[in-house]
């Protein structure tokens, strides 16, 4: 996905020419204006290239990767999971060892208490106000 493409620009626009068109894509896309079924997945893509290209530090790291030649978004594989606490890659379709799936409970298990907990102080801060 080129994100100059996508907003229709040259790779060497000026930010204001970024947000023209933007603008410009934002008004034709835009899901109140455009009912046709493809608008929703087209605004996702206008809004994700504007970000990208409008911050000078993420236009300039994307700009360099794009020389090298890194951007690989076709073999994206969507049935890779991250795993938020460990940060590694898990197929969902593959068979896990009974101890990662242990300690992937304990690890969510966790975080339920601790909102929970969170949940029970607001609640008694908030009845202390009130009575």
């Amino acid at each position: 996905m080129d994100h100059y493409e996508i907003l229709g620009i040259d790779s060497n626009a000026s930010s204001r020419e970024i947000t023209f068109a933007y603008r410009r894509l934002a008004l034709q896309y835009h899901p109140d204006r455009n009912k046709t079924p493809l608008a929703n997945e087209m605004m996702l893509k206008i809004n994700i290239s504007y970000s990208i290209l409008s911050d000078p530090n993420k236009r300039s790291e994307y700009d360099s990767s794009r020389i090298r030649g890194d951007i690989q978004s076709e073999n994206y594989d969507s049935t890779a999971k991250t795993d938020v606490f460990t940060g590694s890659n898990v197929k969902t379709d593959q068979k896990e060892s009974n101890s990662s799936v242990g300690t992937k409970y304990v690890k969510y298990g966790l975080i339920a208490l601790l909102t929970i907990k969170f949940v029970i102080l607001e609640l008694r801060k908030w009845m202390q106000r009130i009575f």
